[in-house]
């Protein structure tokens, strides 16, 4: 199917693509998940550089892609605050320099009526990402594109100013704040993404959105408070694929996840594969089935022996995606080719 040129990039990236597109594939795709504990894990880089330099970020992603056949995509990575530094969020840095945001002081429904929409060429972390995106899109070589930053879903990003258990209680108790919040919430998650769309040139092809902290809420509470903030915000970008990063227990979400207007989902390691595949009754390319904290401590060939047992469980079915349910942080470079590598030998 494909040439003797051909690069692991391009018949990786292929077979992800046809996996979406609902298109046969002699194989399997495959999706990572990287962020800056891997980069940094790597690279031994000075995180706070990382963040605030664009030229760091760039060059370590750069050396990282280079260790892997180029099966990466540049983007700003500046963990989930964002969107909270632009509405009332503080970012703090733990003891190893990992990024996060600490909650609002958010008392009232007039606390949270005088929260303007965020800026993301304000003071604040989107700008810090789009400044960042703008310098990966005039640095980057031709062999390796460049992605927008990962947008946080509306949900999380209101659990996160609020708190998670209070936000959670708000949707029942206070339901008006909770609207509010929302509201706010996803008007900013838009305003963030048409920036970076404006920095792209006009058009994204996809875009991630992380959303875990949703997966606290029911079957019911999720289509009520958190499917009508995706359409919100998807209605922005109609000619966008949606893609979701939901690696919490999420296994009593699948119908509402099919629902939803997903291309595709990284999904948990505690959701059997075949279990995703049939409550989304194939409608959303499934990026998951690895542990990634249990391939931390294999060897290569013991990857590859995992990796190739779980792409016979898919039967052929490529709309199932290999990927470690997660981001991957601590696992060794070796293993991850061995991901590419079992993938791309596994012929269906």
């Amino acid at each position: 199917m494909y040439g003797a040129d051909t690069t692991m990039r391009d018949r990786t990236f292929d077979r992800l693509k046809r996996s979406i597109a609902n298109e046969h594939a002699d194989g399997h795709g495959v999706f990572l998940y990287y962020t800056f504990p891997f980069f940094q894990n790597v690279t031994g880089v000075n995180l706070q550089e990382y963040y605030h330099k664009p030229e760091v970020m760039f060059q370590v992603q750069q050396e990282v892609y280079g260790m892997l056949d180029n099966c990466g995509s540049f983007a700003p990575d500046p963990g989930a605050v964002a969107e909270c530094s632009a509405l009332g969020g503080q970012v703090r840095f733990d003891a190893h320099d990992f990024i996060s945001v600490k909650e609002a002081k958010i008392d009232t429904l007039e606390d949270i009526l005088k929260i303007k929409p965020g800026d993301p060429w304000g003071d604040n972390y989107m700008r810090v990402a789009l400044e960042t995106l703008q310098y990966m899109v005039e640095h980057a070589p031709k062999e390796i594109k460049v992605n927008p930053p990962v947008v946080i879903g509306p949900f999380t990003i209101a659990a996160q100013l609020r708190g998670i258990s209070q936000m959670c209680m708000d949707i029942i108790e206070e339901p008006e704040m909770a609207e509010a919040l929302l509201d706010v919430c996803t008007e900013t998650a838009i305003n963030y993404m048409k920036a970076a769309e404006k920095v792209m040139g006009g058009h994204l092809h996809h875009i991630l959105m992380g959303d875990d902290i949703s997966s606290f809420l029911s079957k019911n509470q999720y289509r009520e408070w958190v499917m009508p903030t995706y359409e919100r915000f998807f209605k922005e970008f109609p000619n966008t694929q949606r893609w979701l990063h939901n690696d919490a227990n999420a296994g009593h979400l699948l119908a509402e996840i099919k629902d939803g207007g997903w291309d595709a989902w990284q999904y948990a390691p505690s959701i059997e594969p075949l279990d995703a595949l049939e409550g989304t009754e194939g409608k959303v390319s499934l990026m998951g089935g690895i542990n990634p904290v249990k391939m931390q401590s294999m060897t290569p060939e013991e990857t590859y022996a995992t990796c190739t047992q779980l792409l016979e469980k898919f039967g052929g079915n490529n709309k199932l995606v290999l990927s470690p349910g997660g981001s991957v942080n601590q696992i060794p470079i070796a293993n991850l080719r061995q991901i590419f590598k079992a993938a791309d030998d596994y012929k269906i």
